[in-house]
């Protein structure tokens, strides 16, 4: 069974480790805006934030496809659940908390702009933001491998 996990756990954390460094560069109407993304953050900060949020997911994919076919050492599997685990916490901590909690006028105004035009599937809270349908589609990929992270972690 942890084979199977692991077989997952690689195929889904390359998607994710893709997804986390297309979805602010690449237009696709409906889903994202990247034109907006580049209009408010800067061209140079915006590849310069996707350059960094690349290197933990890139670790993690680099880990997994070394591990192919073999049992995964502790080093692995221990660093597979702490980044998924922050990652989480992370979308979490953007995108929940300002949902729940609310942000500053600003910081909404920032959001509603970076976000225009994606669809959107949670119900509107006052102004507070909210996440598109491509993040919630992310947190749950989040969720997921964070489950397979805690299995082979802990599942052997």
């Amino acid at each position: 069974m942890i084979r199977e996990i692991q077989l997952l756990f690689t195929l889904l954390i390359a998607l994710q480790f893709v997804v986390i460094v297309l979805h602010d560069l690449v237009d696709l109407p409906g889903w994202t805006n990247a034109k907006k993304m580049r209009e408010v953050i800067g061209v140079r900060k915006l590849w310069l934030a996707t350059c960094v949020n690349a290197i933990f997911p890139g670790v993690a994919v680099g880990f997994a496809v070394y591990a192919w076919q073999r049992a995964a050492p502790q080093f692995m599997t221990t660093y597979w659940l702490v980044y998924c685990g922050v990652t989480l916490l992370s979308a979490v901590g953007m995108w929940y908390v300002p949902y729940f909690r609310g942000v500053t006028r600003e910081k909404a105004l920032e959001y509603k702009t970076m976000y225009e035009g994606t669809r959107q599937v949670l119900p509107a809270r006052g102004e507070n933001p909210r996440p598109n349908l491509l993040h919630v589609c992310f947190h749950v990929l989040f969720v997921v491998n964070l489950g397979m992270a805690v299995a082979l972690r802990f599942g052997r």
